[in-house]
Parts: structure tokens; sequence; C-alpha cells
């Protein structure tokens, strides 16, 4: 079973992870039914041909644009490129098995 490789989720990003059944014919990722868009592109292709009638494609095709305006306000458009692993380390999926800097009982993130 191949996994579909669609971004979902709102706050925190993830594979959507159901099964697939047909491949984006721009980029190859594995689909699954709910998030094959118009002419078969996947969400992303399809934001990026202007094409937001899928709401998954709206929603990446808005994550796309945050992106954009993010790097013309800071005027460097790989900003969040000069990131280290310190800065990432809070948004780590197996932050959760490290220990994090204040003993209070949580573990899943970062204190900041």
């Amino acid at each position: 079973m191949t996994p579909c490789a669609v971004t979902t989720g709102f706050f925190t990003l993830g594979k959507c992870g159901q099964m697939a059944v047909a491949g984006c014919p721009s980029c190859g990722r594995a689909l699954c039914a709910d998030h094959v868009t118009e002419g078969g592109l996947c969400p992303e292709c399809a934001a990026a041909n202007g094409r937001y009638g899928h709401p998954a494609a709206a929603a990446a095709y808005r994550r796309r644009a945050q992106r954009y305006r993010a790097s013309q306000e800071y005027e460097d458009a790989g900003w969040y490129n000069l990131f280290d692993a310190f800065d990432r380390s809070a948004f780590d999926p197996n932050a959760g098995a490290q220990q994090d800097y204040l003993d209070d009982g949580n573990d899943a993130l970062v204190d900041s």
C-alpha cells in the first residue's frame, strides 16, 4: 500500500496517509481519492497552476501565498532556511522522545 503524500493539517502539517489511488502527472506524488484535483493533479501542483476549486488546492495556495508574503516582508526569500537544528527542534515530530529544557512533565515540545 502506497500512502497519500499530500500535506494536510492547519497548525501542525503532516502527510494524509490514506491509501493512494493515483499519482500526480506533474510531480509524481501519490494521491488518495480525496486529494485528486481537477486534471488529476495534486493540490500543490493545482495551486501552482492557478486551479483553486478543490479545498486542498485552496489550502495549498494559501500556504504558498503566506510563504511568499513572509519572504517579501523579511526581504529574504531564504530567511527560513537560516534556521538551525536548535531553531527547528520545537517543530520536530520526534521531539516527544527527547527531554525538553524545563522539567515540567511535558516532553512533547521544547519549552520557550
